[in-house]
């Protein structure tokens, strides 16, 4: 497995590791990764296997995509003093899995936190409600040699709801390495029938942030709030006004900026 990294660096002692979900990759995040390195920081962004320019040789699953965030981490906190964990959409509750593998990270911040175990979260994921009831159910009976088939995410996601402006929406249904990429449907079963590596009442450290849209028409607050609700760390919850699930509004993009800025110098003890 090669795994592409987007790595903007800055030689400090703080390193942010981005990560993304089903419908993006490292570069799509630059968004958020070219104001934090303008700040000072260092920040990664991989490609998660089987999206953007990462190169896989096996079956990918969804312990691949934890796998590789936890390898990452641990790099990153043999070279840096502090380590922040970002996750967006899909990858927030990546990011929390990642956290639990690597306690020495400084603050987890994350833009959703999707509990696949919830039905409610399923049918909100799902490109429609028979889907989200019952079609990873129905997937799981399939035999070994089908579930390596791969399908457009976008049939199998509300990937209509990714972004609230139409114009870029467009623009990323069209990438092949992102939002208009194929998964297997032995990834999709993998992710959706995970179970968090720790529960949230047993999740004590790090610290969590999360930046949710204030508009989100994919996966609406509600349904994060039932996971972050009950995690046990310090945490604090922040709604970006007027944004989308990925939320490219200016206002709500500064203001995920100003929020992100002031976690970390007060995480990092500054």
């Amino acid at each position: 497995m090669e795994i592409h990294i987007d790595e903007y660096e800055r030689d400090s002692n703080i390193t942010f590791v981005i990560l993304h979900g089903v419908g993006g990759n490292g570069r799509l995040l630059s968004f958020l990764a070219v104001p934090l390195a303008r700040a000072g920081y260092n920040v990664i962004c991989p490609d998660l296997p089987g999206y953007g320019y990462s190169r896989c040789d096996k079956r990918v699953t969804y312990t691949d995509w934890i796998e590789t965030g936890a390898g990452i981490v641990a790099d990153e906190l043999t070279k840096s003093r502090k380590v922040f964990l970002v996750g967006l959409s899909a990858g927030g509750m990546l990011a929390y899995n990642v956290a639990c593998l690597q306690q020495d990270v400084s603050g987890l911040i994350v833009s959703n936190l999707l509990d696949n175990r919830d039905e409610e979260v399923r049918i909100y994921s799902a490109k429609n409600k028979f889907q989200g009831k019952y079609g990873i159910r129905l997937a799981g009976l399939l035999p070994s040699f089908l579930r390596r088939f791969k399908i457009p995410i976008k049939m199998v996601t509300n990937m209509n709801a990714l972004v609230n402006d139409k114009e870029v929406l467009e623009v990323l249904l069209k990438d092949k390495r992102g939002a208009g990429s194929s998964v297997s449907l032995e990834f999709l079963i993998s992710m959706m029938n995970s179970s968090p590596l720790i529960e949230p009442e047993g999740f004590e450290r790090p610290p969590v942030l999360m930046v949710h849209p204030g508009n989100d028409l994919w996966t609406p607050l509600h349904i994060s709030e039932k996971f972050f609700d009950r995690i046990a760390s310090d945490k604090r919850k922040v709604i970006l006004e007027g944004a989308g699930h990925f939320p490219v509004e200016e206002e709500a993009l500064l203001q995920m900026e100003e929020t992100i800025l002031s976690f970390i110098k007060n995480e990092a003890n500054w």
